[in-house]
């Protein structure tokens, strides 16, 4: 058996276990689904100078992307935990690889989930350009192995206290949210915010794909380069805190049989 061939096996593996989770994927398409009726309605009333509707349902595919990526923290804290993880350090795969594996899983469980309310989405708000968004799913799956990242990271921080774990991710997911441009323009920010948070506003990753969906596939403006590097340039560094985390965590359990 390859190292690649080892990597994508496990990858799958932990794929299935996201889709096994039929109650979490329940929740989490009933939360997105509120969300684009009932928040996108309130939500207008209070900002009228925009049709929000419009402006609120492109940022609801790029949240459900968010919380599908943060659940790859999730199963890995579960398999350090259960032991799991001894045995995935047993077969004839590196380390890097297992960590390499569960990214790759990460991302493509959000993608996929992510684009399943691209769909839904596609019923109540008509894309202008449908070429655009598959032109923007590479730079979306990127970006979701990203967040995956960021939750690597947290479970392997706290993968002996489970309790930490959860409150560490909502946290991460309270800020990431708040201090981003998924609720509101950037306008409405500069008007209540300083201007270091302005822009680390405008540097979130959910900010820059929530706009480059709105833009290019329900707006139909041409696809700009500069935006889909911008994407990855913000994505790439939490990949690799959460590799980096996670691979150290990996590395302690060899050396000592435990966190």
């Amino acid at each position: 058996m390859t190292e690649l061939t080892a990597i994508l096996q496990l990858a799958r593996n932990d794929l299935s276990y996201f889709f096994r989770t039929k109650w979490l994927m329940a929740v989490l398409l009933s939360l997105n689904l509120s969300d684009m009726l009932v928040v996108a309605l309130v939500y207008g009333k209070i900002m009228p100078s925009i049709n929000y509707f419009q402006y609120f349902v492109p940022a609801i595919i790029v949240m459900g992307m968010f919380a599908a990526s943060l659940d790859t923290g999730r199963r890995i804290w579960l398999a350090i935990r259960e032991g799991v993880i001894q045995y995935y350090l047993s077969l004839p795969i590196s380390t890097p690889g297992i960590v390499t594996a569960y990214l790759l899983a990460g991302g493509t469980a959000a993608l996929i989930y992510s684009t399943s309310l691209m769909l839904v989405a596609l019923v109540v708000l008509p894309a202008a350009a449908i070429w655009s968004m598959i032109i923007l799913l590479p730079f979306l799956f990127l970006l979701a192995m990203g967040l995956a990242g960021i939750s690597a990271a947290l479970a392997s921080v706290a993968s002996t206290h489970g309790e930490y774990f959860f409150a560490y991710q909502q946290i991460v997911q309270l800020l990431f949210l708040t201090l981003s441009t998924v609720y509101y323009p950037i306008s409405y920010v500069q008007k209540y915010l300083p201007s270091l948070l302005t822009s680390v506003v405008s540097a979130n990753p959910l900010s820059l794909a929530a706009q480059a969906m709105r833009d290019y596939t329900f707006s139909g403006y041409p696809i700009q380069l500069s935006s889909l590097l911008n994407i990855l340039l913000a994505s790439l560094p939490f990949t690799i805190i959460g590799a980096v985390a996670y691979l150290s965590a990996l590395r302690a359990i060899q050396t000592k049989g435990k966190i």
